[in-house]
């Protein structure tokens, strides 16, 4: 019998994106677990080209109108996924809001990987079918190995358009600031590109004394971030809104006793495995930090306990099962 094929969009520069970036990957790999003969298409003037095929999957609201139009054309479903960034939805151009609408009004079904957005997004748009289904983490290959080093923090943020100011990197580099003088070896490792944020940042690490202190590793391959995240002594994640949190989660299945922020998604991701702090305070996100660093016990059992919660909550059998049961749905009543 001939694998049916499914459509897989995401609308990305570089298609080897959505073999390395874990959420595209995982979904790909789970699509063909299911069973189906995948087409990828990361262009939307592509979408004419692909075969017709029995169910449209695709990543991200923003250019789904456009999937989603052609499979209402064909009379093919279409199932749109990813975070939705509820937060800041309304300072998005007023096109960009009606193609969103568009596309979460018409689509067969939409799953949201945070209940937050699962029960939010309905409050402010026409969205048919909406489900749940969080993001996982791998958590054989993102997992403890070997000794921490207590004078590493590391945080993982795109350093791009404003996106550090949502994830309080100024307030990391204050709080690391403040810390020094207790712990002079104290390091903070930031990854992720180094975009049109990245200069003011470096110029207040220099402004405030600690630019030998923090390293700004750039983009890393998944073989160092997973280092990385197994290496330090406290994943370092404040911030003012997530959707879901997947660097946090991450850091959680390698056993990473994590410091973030109680906003968005992120307790439904860190649960009590996690120690939150307001973001936008320095003092306390210095204070909570160095009290884990001081108590190493404690540190470890935090650790222990992410990494239990993302085993139990957020492996990639839960993201199999949700897929296999809502595109049996989708395909049983379209």
């Amino acid at each position: 019998m001939t694998e049916p094929v499914v459509v897989f969009f995401a609308r990305v520069k570089d298609r080897k994106l959505l073999e390395l970036v874990e959420f595209y990957a995982q979904d790909l790999e789970i699509l063909r677990r299911l069973g189906y003969r995948v087409h990828i298409v990361s262009r939307v003037r592509d979408l004419v080209r692909a075969p017709v095929p029995v169910l449209y999957f695709v990543w991200w609201w923003s250019y789904a109108a456009f999937p989603v139009a052609l499979a209402r054309l064909l009379r093919r479903p279409v199932v749109i996924t990813g975070a939705f960034d509820v937060y800041d939805f309304s300072a998005r151009p007023a096109y960009q809001r009606a193609l969103i609408a568009f596309a979460a009004r018409y689509a067969t079904a939409n799953v949201f990987v945070s209940q937050l957005e699962r029960r939010e997004v309905p409050k402010r748009l026409t969205v048919a079918s909406p489900q749940m289904s969080p993001h996982i983490v791998d958590e054989t290959v993102y997992r403890p190995n070997g000794e921490r080093d207590p004078d590493v923090l590391l945080s993982f943020v795109l350093m791009d358009r404003g996106n550090s100011v949502r994830k309080c990197t100024v307030s990391s580099i204050q709080a690391l600031a403040m810390m020094v003088g207790r712990r002079p070896t104290l390091r903070l490792v930031i990854g992720g590109k180094k975009g049109s944020d990245y200069p003011a940042l470096a110029a207040l690490a220099e402004r405030l004394g600690v630019g030998d202190r923090v390293e700004f590793c750039g983009l890393v391959s998944r073989e160092e971030k997973i280092r990385l995240l197994q290496r330090c002594g406290v994943y370092l994640q404040p911030s003012r809104f997530e959707g879901f949190g997947l660097a946090g989660l991450e850091a959680m299945a390698c056993g990473a006793p994590v410091v973030t922020s109680p906003v968005g998604a992120v307790p439904e991701v860190g649960g009590d495995a996690v120690e939150y702090v307001n973001g936008d305070d320095p003092s306390a996100i210095a204070a909570v930090v160095l009290a884990l660093l001081q108590d190493p016990c404690r540190a470890a059992d935090l650790g222990a306990r992410a990494r239990a919660r993302a085993v139990d909550q957020f492996s990639m059998s839960r993201r199999v099962s949700d897929l296999r049961a809502i595109l049996d749905q989708v395909l049983t009543t379209s």
